[in-house]
Formats: structure tokens, C-alpha cells, sequence
């Protein structure tokens, strides 16, 4: 139960930096795009392999989905403001 609350927390996290990198990247933020790109591929690669590594692949997968679909919301949310 551990396992699926940290991938549901940190691809939570990981999709807000995601979509704060691509409006950042639209708006041609040079720095902060480069830096939301690197932080949010350590975070992807890091629960991709966190997630093979499992025997619960296919749960923790579909929990990591429904996770970015929450941090794109999270984060257009917050532009919105």
C-alpha cells in the first residue's frame, strides 16, 4: 500500500512539473524550462524503473496514470489563479 501512495504522490508531483515545463517552454522561459525538463525526467525515469522493478507492475502503473492526470490538473489549476 506504501508503494502505490509514493507513485501516486510523486507522479502527482511529476506531471505538475511536466505541464509547468511546457507552458514554461510555450512562453519560451529558457531556464526554468530547462530546469523543470531535468527535474521532471529524474522524477519519470525514477518511477518507470521504480514501477518494472515491481511484481505489482500493472497497479502501480495504472495508479502513476491516474497520478499525472491529477498534476496536470493540480498545475492548471494553479496557473489559472
Amino acid at each position: 500500500m506504501i508503494k502505490f501512495i509514493l507513485v501516486f504522490v510523486l507522479g502527482t508531483i511529476e506531471t505538475f512539473l511536466y505541464t509547468a515545463w511546457c507552458l514554461s517552454a510555450n512562453r519560451k522561459q529558457i531556464y526554468r524550462s530547462s530546469i523543470l525538463m531535468f527535474v521532471y525526467m529524474v522524477l519519470y525515469l525514477g518511477l518507470i524503473a521504480f514501477a518494472l522493478k515491481d511484481t505489482n507492475t500493472i497497479g502501480l502503473i495504472i495508479t502513476y496514470a491516474l497520478s499525472c492526470g491529477v498534476g496536470n490538473y493540480l498545475e492548471l489549476l494553479w496557473e489559472k489563479r
